[in-house]
């Protein structure tokens, strides 16, 4: 195994740990945070070739345009594959990073082994719409609130038994910019379903999300599994948004027991 970091043409951060003779498993992160959300599915994953980054205006990534959509994210990924010579890999996306993954994975057919689309939105009611764009006006005018999105995130049990965790992701959230991470936001809180042709993915999809996500609700998933043919869907008892880190152990275990084409 062999770990390399640096920064494409594009300016997009990266981290790589080669394995000989693995297909690549790319981990695209959720708005305002960063690559380093994947730390537990990286150090699972030890024995497989991943690769994380940060998303255009994210992290350590440069963003120039004044308008991003979902064929700039999908460039992003274009650009690191080239430029590491990789030709398919298995894509794993979490909330934005799940629409980008569903994006990609319906345009680049080519380049794709397996999806897994992880507390992706979709079909959002009239009210949940509402409320995004709600909270999209909010969080335009006076910066996003940390200490709500842990809540949002995590349950309390976690945090309290978790102060780190809760102090890693309140840095990241609050050394972003404020305006490249408003980019990315408005798309993921306008997002209409006709932005992406879902029925277009032709790999074997995992979708999954945590019962207690009031973002990305199991009935999402549930109506994504039947948007996308080759797929099925899983719901996790515990955790909620973040359940990719609060409950890692059997997120793991999923996405392990997809990969390899086991139950």
């Amino acid at each position: 195994m062999s770990f390399r970091e640096g920064i494409d043409d594009q300016g997009t951060y990266y981290q790589i740990n080669e394995v000989a003779g693995t297909t690549p498993i790319i981990f695209i992160h959720g708005v305002g945070l960063d690559h380093s959300i994947w730390s537990p599915q990286v150090d699972f994953f030890k024995n497989s070739t991943t690769i994380v980054y940060d998303l255009l205006g994210h992290g350590l990534s440069t963003c120039t345009s004044d308008k991003i959509e979902f064929e700039d994210f999908s460039k992003q990924i274009d650009g690191l594959l080239q430029i590491l010579k990789i030709q398919k890999v298995i894509v794993i996306g979490f909330s934005l990073g799940g629409l980008i993954a569903a994006h990609y994975s319906s345009t680049r057919k080519n380049h794709i082994e397996k999806v897994i689309l992880f507390g992706t939105i979709f079909n959002r009611t009239e009210e949940q719409q509402k409320n995004a764009a709600e909270r999209f006006i909010q969080v335009k005018e006076t910066y996003l609130n940390a200490s709500h999105q842990l809540d949002r995130w995590f349950s309390k049990e976690f945090l309290d038994a978790n102060a780190n965790i809760a102090e890693k992701i309140t840095k990241i959230l609050d050394n972003n910019s404020h305006e490249d991470f408003l980019k990315s936001y408005k798309l993921f809180a306008h997002f209409e379903d006709n932005l992406i042709n879902f029925n277009e993915i032709v790999a074997e999809t995992l979708v999954c999300t945590a019962n207690e996500d009031i973002g990305s609700v199991p009935e999402m998933s549930n109506k994504l599994g039947v948007e996308i043919t080759n797929s099925r869907v899983v719901i996790f008892d515990n955790g909620k948004h973040m359940v990719g880190i609060e409950c890692a152990k059997e997120v793991n275990k999923v996405f392990n027991n997809f990969i390899e084409g086991t139950k």
